[in-house]
């Protein structure tokens, strides 16, 4: 009886995950490369590295803009495969005078969002993913909760944050990263996106998905619910990148927010700069050989 029981748990299981392929692949997830990728021309060359640019959106809630409080990710895994590194950005950063990446973004769509972040980065973009909030809530749900440190207490959407470890919820993981509890235009908010993702992808690899097929197959179902993405992200494809990141040390992740600089005008508006004197140096590291000690240096610097 224990074996049928087995057998039929590893039947149920397949399904399961066959059914949360299907979905995650079915044709109206699928954004088209048209509407996503800019033209080849002004895009940097393909190498053998893999780059995914995830947003997680938040329908249904009000910010400033329509991206103010999204997040945005960069996972970079070298075609060496022995390092990742995880890139938030704040939407305040200003791309031109006076106007930020979230006010271009809202205006240009994912085209455009994608031509922004490989110019920043100086990095070709493979694959783009959308991600609604509430979808992830259900991942965040089935992994237990997220432990997620906050460098200052704040109250935001009936919740009271504490300064430390927070346990974060599906109902209190969108809140947590899209307030904006400080003046500071978005960097507080950005370094608690960064935090979520680093908890997100701890538990994802200490979650024991790849041992236990029913669990593995629920969260994918749960991130297929929610989720758009790029024709070339297929199932197959996503799993090559999960396994990737799985395989590492917690060493080899790096989960960073993009440097910046701030200052504070005369009108106390604050401003948002990319850092003139730590980007040259991250792009070279994204394109070169010394990737792993540079975004090791920039974690020991909070970044």
């Amino acid at each position: 009886m224990a074996k049928l029981k087995k057998m039929v748990s590893a039947v149920g299981s397949v399904k399961d995950l066959n059914s949360a392929r299907a979905e995650f692949d079915d044709a109206s997830r699928i954004l088209p490369d048209e509407a996503i990728f800019p033209p080849e021309d002004i895009r940097p060359g393909s190498t053998d590295a893999r780059t995914l640019l995830l947003r997680i959106t938040h329908p249904g809630l009000t910010q400033e803009t329509t991206s103010q409080g999204d997040t945005f990710t960069i996972i970079h895994i070298p075609a060496t495969n022995d390092f990742a590194a995880v890139m938030t950005l704040n939407p305040s950063a200003q791309i031109e005078s006076g106007l930020t990446f979230a006010s271009i973004a809202d205006e240009g769509g994912l085209q455009v969002i994608v031509a922004m972040v490989e110019d920043i980065l100086g990095v070709r973009i493979d694959h783009v993913a959308e991600l609604e909030s509430a979808a992830l809530g259900q991942v965040i749900t089935e992994l237990g909760g997220l432990p997620v440190y906050s460098r200052a207490a704040f109250p935001a959407g009936g919740t009271d944050f504490i300064e430390g470890t927070n346990h974060l919820t599906a109902d209190t993981a969108g809140t947590f990263t899209t307030a904006d509890p400080i003046d500071d235009a978005g960097q507080t908010r950005t370094r608690n996106q960064r935090a979520a993702l680093r908890a997100l992808i701890q538990a994802l690899k200490t979650g024991g998905l790849a041992k236990d097929p029913n669990k593995g197959a629920t969260v994918l179902g749960h991130f297929a619910s929610g989720i758009h993405h790029d024709a070339g992200l297929t199932t197959l494809e996503l799993g090559k990148i999960a396994n990737s990141v799985r395989q590492l040390e917690s060493d080899d992740i790096a989960v960073v927010t993009i440097p910046t600089t701030s200052r504070r005008t005369d009108d106390g508006t604050v401003i948002i700069d990319f850092d003139a004197e730590a980007m040259p140096a991250l792009k070279d590291a994204l394109t070169g050989k010394d990737l792993p000690d540079f975004f090791r240096y920039l974690v020991s610097l909070g970044y």
